[in-house]
């Protein structure tokens, strides 16, 4: 069984924010991410990983973290994988 979309979320943050994964906080406005490079790679990391594109204005119109657990799990049910 593959992890959820909120779990590779959970880890690919923590990877990419260089946090320990029990201090994620999907709560956490986008807005106080570390910087908009690790943003970026995140988002690149999330398209790689679940086969998906996430559109520039998608992602403007996430404001925490958490967010982006459904607009990567819409993306994978449009595809016919979730």
């Amino acid at each position: 069984m593959g992890a959820s979309v909120e779990e590779v979320v959970r880890d690919l943050v923590a990877k990419h924010f260089d946090i320990p994964l029990r201090e994620v906080d999907l709560a956490m406005p986008i807005s106080e991410a570390p910087d908009s490079l690790k943003m970026s790679e995140l988002v690149i990391a999330l398209e790689e990983r679940f086969g998906i594109a996430l559109e520039d204005r998608e992602i403007a119109g996430a404001r925490v973290l958490g967010d982006l657990v459904p607009m990567v799990g819409e993306k994978l049910a449009a595809d016919g994988r979730a």
